[in-house]
């Protein structure tokens, strides 16, 4: 039956590529895509092959448009350009559980500088705080790990001046529920367990795209962090005054969208990008933000889809443009 199903399903995708006039990626294109991004498939890869096909298309008509001016960001071609959303869509299902143990308020530091004193912007790779883009892999929903350890590795270089890459596996392997390894999880349930636990570094626990058993050893308990804060204003104006000033903020933001998964560059602007909680399927790290002389204020966020995702791994989504893709609506940042 399932076999059936995907067979229908390669015929109306074929027919449609045939109605709408395009062109079929070619033996030797769909050898080479497979082979870079080691593609293996449990069923006929022409099912995988005419959904690569149609995406080739939709980036071309969208890249179009880019070399016109009338939209300010690229697509290309990714690991995700041959198949659905189908695991990433069992996320869209999770509702977001209460902050535990956040702390709504905390004193600011000296010289902090309120929105309109900001001139600018600011980007934290350029002090060392910032570790390599790493890639979660299409198979496991791990970016809540990726996102609480980035962030709290971040302010812990800040504090001590010296960058220690934290392990997203750790994350993976041992928080419990709400969180569910590679099925999805939150970053407050990440920050709550590294606040119990502690966290180990990457180069002692290494990433695998897969959920294994917990490792960790309670002994060498090293809590890094004390507590944590969650912005709940949907303000992006404090939101950049937390950046600019404290630090990186781990943000979740509506991903299920083919302009997100396509991205090869530029300011990215989704229409169709809602802000409320419960939408919100994907995160991720605010690093920064700053001003494109084209396409106006963005936010300059780490991703971890790999550095052949985006601009070299990160995306510059639209500041100050409605809340776009939620990037405000669940900010949250360690305290260490």
């Amino acid at each position: 039956m399932r076999r059936l199903q995907l067979l229908l399903v390669q015929i109306l995708l074929l027919l449609l590529l045939v109605e709408f006039g395009m062109t079929l990626v070619s033996d030797v294109q769909w050898a080479k895509y497979k082979a870079r991004y080691k593609k293996r498939y449990r069923s006929d890869d022409n099912y995988h092959r005419a959904i690569l096909t149609r995406r080739v298309q939709a980036v071309a008509n969208h890249n179009r448009l880019y070399s016109q001016g009338k939209v300010g960001f690229r697509m290309g071609v990714t690991e995700f350009s041959d198949t659905d959303q189908g695991l990433l869509l069992r996320y869209r299902t999770a509702v977001t559980p209460p902050p535990e143990s956040s702390i709504g308020y905390v004193a600011k530091p000296p010289g902090y500088r309120n929105y309109d004193q900001i001139t600018g912007g600011i980007d934290w790779r350029q002090y060392g705080y910032i570790s390599a883009v790493e890639n979660q892999g299409t198979d496991c929903l791990s970016c809540w790990a990726f996102s609480a350890s980035g962030a709290l590795e971040a302010h812990l270089a800040r504090k001590h001046s010296r960058l220690v890459p934290l392990s997203p596996k750790h994350l993976v392997d041992c928080v419990p529920e709400p969180n569910d390894g590679c099925f999805g999880g939150w970053v407050s349930v990440a920050f709550n367990y590294t606040r119990d636990h502690g966290i180990a570094t990457k180069a002692s626990y290494p990433y695998e795209a897969k959920q294994g058993t917990c490792r960790w050893n309670p002994q060498l308990k090293a809590s890094a962090l004390r507590g944590y804060v969650t912005l709940n204003n949907y303000d992006e104006r404090e939101l950049a005054e937390v950046v600019y000033n404290i630090g990186p903020v781990a943000v979740s933001i509506d991903h299920l969208h083919e302009e997100f998964n396509a991205y090869s560059g530029g300011i990215l602007r989704i229409p169709a990008c809602r802000s409320e909680r419960i939408n919100l399927t994907h995160s991720v790290l605010v690093v920064g933000f700053g001003t494109d002389p084209n396409w106006g204020a963005y936010w300059l966020i780490k991703n971890s889809y790999g550095t052949e995702w985006g601009e070299s791994g990160y995306f510059r989504l639209a500041r100050n443009a409605n809340n776009m893709c939620g990037v405000a609506s669940l900010p949250q940042y360690p305290l260490v």
